[in-house]
């Protein structure tokens, strides 16, 4: 069993010709759980239909290689928004079942994929869509192999309450939580941390979700939209014994000019730096994934900023100078950058993580 890691730029959103490449190139009928996690190009909002323009494409992809069969042994993590400096890009995860397992072999990479059922509008951004999520978590864990300690890294998509849907059940205090994506973020990031146990059971009725912020998660990246009805799960951990070339790296930033913890978390994953102070080495990162936010009083590191008071929206704001800071340590901007970290991070806190080519230096 081993995980293999590839990546492609894309000119538009339901430009696949990367996908087919990738896929084109694995054993299809090895693959035991195929990921995508994809940053698009887009507005970003509520109403923004380049989502279902890539969903819908990377499924045709999808199917065309391998039917139902592969279709269904998939994992779809899109994220829109790429202000700033970033790349459009992809990242493709494949699960191999090309022989055994051995429970004394070194570290490797492993992954595994779930989703919850389809949720009910009066179930969102309650402490039902938390335990979804979580069961969900449970589940891709299983898949994995990895136990709580051993995962490093878990994206979820999480379904937006939307203004409508929430209209449609008169509830006012359904109505009250819509339209709001950082919620749904939160709720999703709970799940992850209630599953694996950094936070308790006794916390989930009594959270104000999106709003208190003393509960959250350590290891999870979160993102929501309208194109989807149910939680998406993807688990990322290290497993003695898997095949492949591959490690998970993870860390927190304590904020979104925290390039320290970012060449911290390199040199964890390999990299170097030279006489400048300059990392090297950053060909052997095979992906890259930053998710950053700024603290509800807009200040970073006790100045004032704008935004929360700009006609731009703050998620806008984070990408395009979250872009500058990790363009300018690796010298790309084809990475994964997001915005908004409820329940992700302490406030203003965010999350870095990284998937590295262990076999051309030292294992750490």
């Amino acid at each position: 069993m081993r995980v293999v890691v590839e990546g492609y730029a894309t000119e538009r959103p339901n430009d696949v010709e990367g996908l087919k490449r990738a896929l084109d190139a694995l054993p299809i009928e090895q693959v035991q759980r195929l990921a995508l996690v994809a940053k698009t190009e887009g507005t970003a909002t509520i109403n923004d239909f380049s989502r279902e323009l890539a969903l819908t494409a990377a499924e045709g992809a999808i199917r065309a290689a391998g039917g139902d069969d592969l279709f269904n042994r998939s994992t779809l993590i899109f994220s829109t928004g790429c202000e700033g400096v970033l790349s459009p890009c992809v990242y493709v995860l494949a699960a191999l079942d090309d022989g055994p397992v051995s429970a004394h072999g070194p570290l490797r990479l492993a992954i595994g994929g779930a989703r919850t059922r389809a949720m009910a509008t009066e179930e969102l951004i309650t402490p039902m869509h938390v335990r979804l999520i979580a069961g969900a978590v449970e589940t891709a864990m299983a898949e994995a192999g990895l136990n709580t300690t051993q995962v490093s890294l878990v994206f979820v998509k999480s379904p937006i309450l939307t203004h409508r849907a929430a209209a449609v059940t008169g509830d006012a205090s359904i109505v009250a939580r819509a339209g709001s994506s950082g919620q749904s973020r939160g709720a999703a990031a709970l799940g992850v941390a209630l599953a694996l146990g950094e936070i308790g059971e006794n916390n989930i009725d009594h959270v104000l979700i999106g709003a208190d912020f003393h509960l959250h998660a350590n290891r999870a990246m979160t993102f929501s939209g309208t194109e989807v009805e149910f939680g998406e799960v993807l688990v990322l951990g290290n497993r003695p014994g898997m095949g492949g070339n591959a490690m998970v790296y993870s860390g927190r930033i304590a904020d979104i000019l925290d390039a320290r913890a970012l060449k911290a978390l390199f040199r964890d994953a390999g990299c170097g730096l030279d006489e400048a102070g300059e990392l090297t080495g950053q060909e052997n990162l095979q992906a890259v994934f930053l998710k950053v936010g700024i603290a509800p009083d807009g200040r970073v590191r006790g100045e004032r900023t704008t935004v929360f008071q700009s006609e731009v929206d703050p998620d806008k704001h984070m990408r395009a100078a979250a872009s500058g800071l990790i363009g300018g340590l690796l010298g790309t901007g084809r990475v994964f950058v997001s915005g908004g970290t409820e329940h992700q991070a302490p406030p203003g806190g965010g999350l870095c993580a990284c998937i590295a080519d262990v076999t051309s230096g030292s294992e750490r």
